[in-house]
């Protein structure tokens, strides 16, 4: 599950309206710098004095808690990242002119009830976002929650839902005027899954390298992100049967994702047994078997998922 979901995650990231707003203070700038190189310990001490010196505007604190609830994300501190995106759904939109703003965070909330296993809450709230997004003609927005709805159907295996909601996040797509390359990327990485779904990893192996492609246009320094593009277009090699292509590509999202985030990540350790199919499809079968068991542990140490389980948002079921 937590494989596929970081393609979410990286889909509302790149899309949300508030994050790609240009920042007003040269200290939201730096919050933004501090995700791109993926550094979440100064990116959370950071954002923390920030809020404590209260000296934001509204609409940056609101961006400052988006930034914070990320890195809690990131992190699998699943509890404070929510109750960050809890308080920035608080202040964004106090004015009533940020509609867009509120929508892209109630999108980034329901990443984290999808990376937890509350798919109905995140497909709820995710609803809720893009209903929004078209009231507003916000094409652009409208188009990436789509694309997040389609990966959420393709991680539950409904064909389906998955291809309907590409076909509408493609159409809004087609609307938009100010789409980004690292939105037409996070559609692409999407393709990719669904054509995994489909039984189509050549497919699948393309739509990857068009996404690294788009990404690397004008995300070049984005290292965690970039990382888990090769993690993907290694799992699909090793569907394709490509076993070579598929080691090269996994293990070098691997050592990116340890040069810019660390070993302790929840996505790190996703990589680890992404990477141990791969050993074991090799033949390295007791490498693969210690890597999966110890990714697993870390997995199920280092977040706090079943504590967020019982967590449910008032204000995104609103």
């Amino acid at each position: 599950m937590r494989r596929i979901l970081f393609c979410v995650l990286l889909g509302i990231i790149t899309s949300a309206p508030l994050l790609n707003a240009q920042d007003s203070t040269s200290s939201l700038a730096n919050l933004k710098d501090l995700i791109r190189r993926g550094q979440l310990p100064e990116l959370i001490q950071t954002a923390n004095s920030l809020l404590a010196a209260d000296k934001l505007t509204p609409a940056d604190q609101g961006m400052a808690l988006i930034y914070l609830g990320y890195a809690y994300q990131q992190r699998g501190e699943f509890t404070k990242a929510t109750a960050n995106y809890e308080k920035a759904l608080a202040v964004v939109n106090r004015d009533g002119e940020h509609t867009s703003d509120y929508a892209a965070t109630l999108a980034t909330l329901a990443a984290v009830y999808a990376q937890i296993g509350q798919m109905d809450t995140a497909k709820h709230v995710l609803l809720r976002s893009v209903h929004m997004l078209e009231d507003a003609n916000n094409h652009a927005g409208a188009a990436m929650i789509w694309n997040n709805l389609a990966t959420i159907a393709a991680e539950q295996h409904s064909r389906g839902e998955a291809h309907k909601d590409m076909a509408r996040s493609i159409a809004e797509s087609q609307l938009a005027k100010d789409i980004t390359t690292g939105e037409l990327a996070a559609l692409a990485t999407t393709e990719g899954r669904i054509a995994e779904l489909d039984g189509d990893p050549r497919t699948a192996v393309s739509d990857y390298q068009r996404a690294l492609e788009l990404w690397n246009q004008s995300h070049e320094d984005q290292q965690p992100k970039t990382a888990w593009l090769y993690v993907l277009l290694g799992t699909a090699y090793l569907q394709a049967g490509d076993i070579s292509n598929a080691r090269e590509n996994t293990a070098r999202g691997l050592t990116l994702l340890e040069a810019s985030s660390g070993r302790e990540t929840p996505r790190y350790f996703a990589a680890e047994i992404a990477y141990s199919k791969v050993l074991d499809a090799s033949g390295s079968h007791d490498e693969a078997t210690k890597l999966r068991k110890d990714a697993q542990a870390g997995l199920n140490t280092g977040t706090d998922t079943k504590q967020a389980q019982g967590e449910i948002s008032v204000a995104a079921l609103r």
